[in-house]
């Protein structure tokens, strides 16, 4: 008994020393002042908002289809119906100049921290990425088949995470929020890689 209590002692002592550096850096990277959090909140909430009109419009219970075009006037339809549900659409709806900031120091501290060489090296390998000239509410710019950049898992850790349909996509500097179903801009913010 009492070597079972010291082999559980010894193991758990090595998975906190194994995972205690990487803990410390996830914390570091995701504390925020009181004042970021609120914003990152209120982020959040926007995008909750849009997934959840976007749900009730008729033209979002796309059919599963293996007809490429079908699938891109499906995308189309969806696209002209949440542009015309925001109409009034503009960027910086969801990256505000202060959520922006925000944003930016989290991309700052995150490309600073102990594994930010191997981001920027993953950044710099992944897929290309869409031209950084983005238009709210616009088509997100990946025709010809290009794909789209990933974002890497250990940046994707430290920004607020977004409701089904929703994505980060990366271009050149640019993040931009994606809406996946209708393949369009919502919001981006330029610069927001140092």
């Amino acid at each position: 008994m009492i070597a079972r209590s010291r082999a559980f002692n010894s193991i758990a002592f090595a998975c906190i020393v194994a995972i205690g550096p990487a803990l410390a850096y996830c914390s570091r990277v995701q504390s925020a002042s009181p004042s970021d959090q609120k914003l990152l909140s209120e982020f959040s909430k926007k995008a909750k908002d849009y997934a959840s009109k976007e749900s009730m419009l008729a033209q979002s219970k796309m059919k599963p289809t293996a007809d490429v075009s079908k699938l891109q006037q499906q995308r189309k339809q969806l696209r002209d119906a949440v542009q015309q549900s925001r109409a009034n659409a503009r960027r910086g709806d969801f990256f505000t100049d202060e959520t922006g900031n925000v944003f930016r120091k989290m991309f700052v501290n995150l490309l600073n921290s102990p594994e930010g060489k191997k981001i920027k090296l993953s950044l710099s390998h992944a897929e290309p990425g869409a031209p950084a000239e983005f238009k709210v509410n616009g088509e997100f710019p990946n025709q010809n088949g290009q794909p789209i950049q990933s974002v890497p898992p250990t940046v994707l850790k430290v920004l607020p995470s977004l409701p089904k349909g929703l994505e980060y996509c990366l271009a050149g500097k640019t993040l931009a929020l994606r809406d996946a179903a209708a393949n369009m801009v919502i919001d981006y913010l330029p610069n927001a890689l140092p």
